[in-house]
């Protein structure tokens, strides 16, 4: 819950507060928040929590699972039923706007390349390396020679 002072014109009556009946995207508990209702969401659709951190979670009917994971408002699944996950998308958009962007290839700035054929999956994270050398470049030389000279 979040709780407020009210804006300069605004009166309050003395010994109130005001609180917030929904949080509001950009606020730090935006993030709990959302985690918090989709979850929800979540569990009463069936899924359970994989691991302490409940970002991944785990769906089964009969032989077919959903595994799904999520950072914020983004989220990556695998399932291994074409049917199962198109109802589970559908049932989903009932109450979340969402976008299906199909086979991942980027997930929080790691590359993925899947090739199927021979169930081969590489993750790889040389972008974001390359970034991070550019933001820390100055321009100087700072090589070492192997023998230390």
């Amino acid at each position: 819950e979040l709780y407020l002072k009210l804006p300069p014109g605004y009166s309050q009556p003395p010994g109130k507060t005001a609180r917030l009946r929904k949080s509001l995207y950009g606020l730090k508990q935006a993030q709990s928040a959302f985690h918090g209702l989709f979850e929800t969401w979540l569990l009463k659709y069936g899924f359970k929590p994989i691991g302490g951190d409940r970002v991944t979670f785990l769906y089964c009917e009969r032989t077919s699972v959903i595994l799904l994971s999520i950072y914020v408002d983004d989220g990556i699944a695998a399932c291994n039923n074409k049917e199962l996950y198109q109802r589970f998308l559908t049932d989903l958009g009932k109450d979340f706007e969402l976008s299906d962007q199909g086979p991942v290839s980027w997930y929080l700035g790691v590359s993925v390349k899947q090739d199927l054929a021979n169930k081969h999956t590489t993750l790889s994270q040389e972008q974001y390396v390359k970034d991070a050398g550019k933001v820390w470049d100055d321009g100087s030389d700072t090589s070492v020679n192997a023998d230390g000279g």
